[in-house]
């Protein structure tokens, strides 16, 4: 038997032993969830987040209408992902127009990314670990990431993590002198940024390390290729009346930052000094401390043989630095999922190269040195704290959405089709109603958008917003927005959520803007109360917002 036939025997039977493993756990996990997600609902079934029902909603409208928007009159560019929303819509176009068509897609991804993740996992680790180490690798991946928790926000996430680690094991192939040629490399690029721009974080970083070793060609032809989906969103965005990134993207990174080319660049350029936000993440945090302390101690001979293995380190490194620097919102255990993904098997390669001190003379028998264990323990628990809490929290989330965006969605589709309303989470209104929206966040509504990023967003301007699209209800969280609402505008009551652990509020407001729509909007909600589901309460009050 040749060098290669056993290293190919010995990559495949840690494949089986690592991957099947690990999708049992996901596969059973995911089952779990529904059952007490279905409890929760009512049967009903319903994302954990507000966000993939955006998506949904931006697919049914390009699939029908060939318009990118929530509703066919008007563009709206309201999705982070243009591949997702692509895939989304081509698989409407072709009749799978059920809801959990997203959650679905997740949980294929997922089972793809575990089967790649083990087959990698079992080349760059090689004989350093056991079968039962890729067996705990793999499956430490399903929790921590958290793939389960993916599935059910239903966005494009898993695509991402599994775009991420395959992209980043072709480039340490390459830069290890293994492989010489990138146009796969490229084509991975581009399906991962057009999943999500964060992914030209790791490009950047590939790119950087190319322009060092002198590869000058394969860097720009990487670049174009990452750049490529970018322009391409750009040039059509532009064209419709929106802006050259998602307003989904724009609006979470401060848009006021952005007014301008020149305070878009300084906006970016600062960021670096938030480099400390990195101590705030814990589980980004072990996880880079995992693989400097990995590549602290390996011999750098190891390190050089395994050339796989500490490229793979470095590129996460470098993608950790900028994500700390660049990326400003984490919520709900999805935007920094790559990260997690491609930390763990970073942490994976260098662990199986380390030399582990082995303590005192007079314990040379212990394996390892004392504080080793100790060590270990204290890094894995952000990790483990990462992963049950999103376990724990996933169907919970559920419950929350259902309880108040679902509802939502359900109550002005029965009391204003086709009426235009107000409100500052989209999803589950958009997919389940046929109301024209007002987004006061500024997603599915480019006024808005302008607005935030000049600065300009005040009562007077969203007054005069809502009353050019005669807005007959407003369904909004009061605290947050309260500095944006009109004085004007009659408070009719608010639903609150018992759990609100997906929602960033548990009290959604309702409001009109005359006394006459007040009246109407009273008499809708108090006929509706009584279908409200079980930890949903209905106050009235006829307090306004605010007092001139």
């Amino acid at each position: 038997m040749t060098n290669a036939d056993a290293a190919g025997r010995y990559v495949g039977r840690n494949f089986s032993s690592g991957a099947a493993p690990a999708i049992a756990l996901y596969l059973a996990l995911v089952a779990i969830l529904l059952w007490f997600s279905l409890a929760r609902t009512g049967g009903m079934f319903v994302y954990a987040q507000d966000d993939p029902y955006i998506h949904l909603a931006l697919a049914r409208t390009l699939a029908e209408h060939g318009v990118w928007g929530i509703r066919p009159n008007e563009f709206a560019f309201a999705s982070s992902s243009p591949l997702w929303t692509l895939l989304l819509a081509a698989l409407w176009t072709l009749g799978a127009h059920a809801i959990w068509v997203p959650f679905a897609l997740n949980i294929v991804f997922g089972v793809v990314f575990l089967g790649v993740s083990a087959s990698y996992v079992a080349r760059c680790v090689g004989q350093g670990f056991s079968p039962a180490h890729t067996i705990a690798i793999t499956c430490a991946l399903v929790v921590v990431i958290p793939l389960p928790t993916l599935a059910f926000i239903g966005m494009e996430h898993t695509l991402q993590v599994l775009l991420v680690v395959v992209f980043a094991w072709q480039a340490a192939e390459r830069l290890a002198g293994q492989r010489s040629d990138w146009l796969w490399p490229s084509v991975v690029a581009a399906l991962m940024v057009g999943t999500r721009y964060e992914s030209l974080f790791l490009i950047a970083v590939v790119g950087a390390i190319l322009l060092w070793q002198g590869k000058l060609p394969s860097a720009i032809g990487l670049g174009v290729a990452a750049a490529a989906p970018v322009a391409a969103f750009a040039l059509y965005s532009v064209a419709h009346g929106g802006l050259v990134l998602p307003n989904s993207v724009l609006m979470k990174s401060g848009p006021g930052r952005f007014s301008t080319l020149a305070a878009g660049i300084s906006a970016v350029a600062t960021d670096w000094l938030a480099i400390g936000s990195l101590f705030a993440r814990p589980p980004q945090l072990v996880l880079t401390l995992g693989v400097l302390i990995g590549l602290l101690l390996a011999p750098s001979a190891r390190v050089t043989s395994a050339s796989r293995t500490g490229w793979l380190a470095a590129l996460f490194l470098g993608t950790s630095l900028l994500h700390a620097c660049l990326v400003k919102v984490e919520w709900f255990f999805r935007y920094e999922a790559y990260l997690m993904a491609l930390g763990l098997l970073a942490v994976a390669g260098v662990g199986s190269i380390v030399e582990w001190p082995v303590g005192t003379e007079r314990n040379r028998k212990a394996p390892w040195h004392p504080a080793t264990a100790p060590l270990l323990v204290l890094l894995a628990l952000p990790l483990a704290i990462r992963g049950l809490t999103a376990l724990a929290t996933t169907v919970p989330a559920a419950e929350s959405i259902y309880g108040q965006q679902v509802q939502m969605g359900h109550f002005f589709q029965r009391f204003y089709p086709g009426r235009p309303v107000a409100v500052n989470d989209i999803g589950a209104v958009a997919w389940y109603s046929s109301s024209p929206l007002l987004d006061i966040v500024g997603l599915a509504s480019q006024p808005v958008a302008d607005l935030k990023r000049q600065n300009a967003l005040d009562a007077v301007a969203l007054g005069t917003l809502a009353d050019e699209h005669a807005v007959e209800a407003i369904a909004v969280y009061e605290k947050p927005f309260a500095a944006i609402l009109p004085a004007s505008w009659v408070k009719v009551g608010e639903w609150t959520v018992s759990n609100s652990v997906g929602v960033s509020n548990g009290a959604v407001a309702f409001l009109a803007r005359t006394d006459g729509d007040a009246q109407r909007l009273r008499r809708a909600l108090d006929t509706y109360a009584v279908m409200l589901p079980d930890g949903v309460t209905w106050a009235a009050t006829p307090a306004r917002v605010r007092t001139q």
